[in-house]
């Protein structure tokens, strides 16, 4: 299914919770307003099936932390009948325990944020001594076939942007036979505050065009458009790919995503809460026509974030996109991407 400016919808994220074992100076909460409340797993499965009738594909679980849900198992089973993938981001701390019984339910991989290798780093950052842990969740999901695993580093002015600490984790992905995504920090109003931002935000050209000069092998993910450059180190391929979408039209005309909150309301874009489809009424009805025509309308109010001369008008214009469906903005909240 497209939206009106002609980009195919078939990802969708779903936040499981807004609960979470860390508390990264990073995190933007996948930008929804703050909410106590959890979808049940027979919910999820709901809405993963209606959104297979749209053209979901692909289904991504996200928090906070996802695996602070005790029924994690339960969601994944039921849900992975009904598209062709489903995969996590997680931070790791409780994989290790979790990866073999996630991979017979049905998981096909995983995306780990691992902001930094160094034990200091990562504690300044998280709140936590947490890399043993994350590194032990990481190797579990290589012995349980979750792959490619992802390691998600989000680039932070002097402390996870220079040079040594991208090849430290280069490295480490390599031995593991993992990636590595190096992701831009991202302003989202509400959930990042604006003072670590300023302080933090390291821009990735200068990353992107080292890793373009060194690569044997260059690919775009079709996801965003994101460039992902294959190296070789001993004879071994390693892989970087860059997630650069602060000011990027570019980023946003090839986004493929909606978003679930953890409180079951569709969401268009990260970035903004503006149009906001409650999917809740069509969860109480006897037939899903009602969470069908949800999709089919959280679909209809997406719009670019970030727009430039590439970005086509839309083809008929909605007074809905002006709808803004308020919540409460707390401060900097605790998970990750």
């Amino acid at each position: 299914m497209q939206d009106r400016y002609g980009r195919e919808v078939s990802d969708l994220r779903i936040s499981l919770t807004q609960r979470c074992n860390l508390k990264c100076v990073f995190c933007h909460m996948e930008g929804q307003p703050a909410s106590r409340a959890e979808l049940r797993p027979s919910e999820i499965e709901r809405i993963v099936a209606a959104g297979a009738k749209v053209g979901i594909d692909r289904v991504k679980l996200t928090g906070g932390e996802p695996t602070l849900r005790t029924d994690l198992v339960e969601i994944v089973a039921r849900i992975a009948p009904h598209v062709a993938e489903v995969s996590m981001t997680t931070n790791g701390l409780l994989l290790e325990g979790l990866a073999g019984l996630l991979r017979a339910a049905g998981l096909a991989r995983v995306n780990v944020s691992l902001p930094s290798l160094d034990p200091a780093t990562y504690e300044r950052l998280t709140g936590v001594d947490g890399v043993a842990r994350a590194v032990a969740g990481i190797r579990a999901a290589r012995r349980a076939g979750l792959a490619p695993i992802k390691l998600n580093v989000v680039a932070l002015a002097g402390l996870t942007d220079d040079r040594a600490a991208v090849d430290r984790l280069i490295a480490f992905a390599q031995e593991e036979g993992a990636w590595v995504q190096l992701i831009e920090f991202e302003n989202v109003s509400g959930r990042v505050d604006p003072r670590i931002y300023r302080v933090l935000h390291s821009e990735l050209g200068r990353l992107k065009e080292e890793a373009a000069a060194h690569a044997f092998q260059t690919e775009r993910n079709r996801l965003h458009g994101r460039p992902r450059y294959w190296f070789e180190r001993d004879g071994r391929p390693v892989t970087l790919e860059v997630v650069q979408p602060v000011e990027n039209p570019s980023f946003c005309m090839q986004c493929h995503r909606l978003r679930v909150t953890s409180d079951g309301r569709l969401k268009g874009c990260l970035m903004t809460n503006a149009g906001l489809v409650d999917l809740r009424p069509g969860l109480d009805a006897e037939h899903d026509e009602a969470l069908v025509a949800a999709f089919e309308l959280a679909v209809a109010r997406r719009r670019p974030f970030f727009t430039g001369a590439e970005t086509p008008a839309p083809r008929t214009p909605d007074p809905t996109d002006l709808v803004t469906v308020p919540g409460d903005r707390p401060a900097v909240g605790a998970a990750f991407f």
